[in-house]
């Protein structure tokens, strides 16, 4: 059995087919093909935007590398102005001729190791307990003098004691914590490595006259 169809049947037949392949082509190609542009041109624009950020690193790398040189200068300058670990002592000293200076009198102290964590190589840091006596104006002028040494030598805390009031300006009995930064160079070579350095397990003679 055939059948006929008229003209205008089989143009609406033929124009149903056509629109029917269009939407599956716009459907199946042309969004696909959409969807991959645009990831690509996404992808584009991060690669030129990375590009842009390694060119102005790039730009910036000879001032970096003049900006740690020019640290690397002031470290060795900084290590060259600390005291060597084995004449620590000579802060002590200077600390002394700051109470006489004074009028007050450092009866003794005490040392122990400090932590060298995050330091150059070969900075050794040494704590200081300073036991001291005089009146609060001397003590005070003392504390002064020391906070003024020398920027190697930290002031971490202060404890004041009156032992019994005699008069209205009695004499005090107070304990200086101070942190010193030596050099040791037997500690150096770390720093060459990108190590830290460790402090020892015991720390340096003592002179006479203190208390370890």
């Amino acid at each position: 059995m055939s059948i006929k169809l008229t003209p205008r049947n089989l143009f609406f037949v033929v124009l149903a087919a056509c629109l029917l392949a269009a939407v599956l082509w716009y459907t199946m190609r042309f969004q696909a093909r959409q969807a991959q542009i645009s990831q690509l041109q996404s992808d584009l624009d991060s690669a030129q935007a990375r590009v842009a950020v390694l060119r102005s690193n790039a730009q910036q790398l000879p001032a970096l590398r003049e900006e740690v040189a020019t640290l690397k200068v002031q470290q060795q300058e900084f290590l060259a102005a600390l005291p060597e670990t084995a004449r620590y002592y000579s802060v002590l000293d200077e600390i002394r001729l700051n109470a006489a200076a004074a009028g007050a009198t450092m009866s003794s102290f005490n040392v122990t190791n400090g932590n060298a964590t995050n330091l150059p190589g070969g900075v050794r840091p040494i704590n200081l307990a300073v036991n001291v006596s005089g009146t609060f104006g001397q003590l005070f002028q003392l504390l002064r003098s020391v906070e003024t040494m020398s920027r190697f030598t930290n002031v971490n805390n202060v404890s004041l004691q009156l032992p019994q009031a005699s008069s209205f300006d009695p004499d005090l009995e107070g304990t200086l914590a101070l942190t010193v930064y030596t050099f040791d160079p037997a500690l150096a070579s770390p720093a060459q490595t990108g190590g830290t350095p460790q402090a020892p397990s015991t720390a340096p003679a003592a002179p006479a006259g203190g208390t370890q």
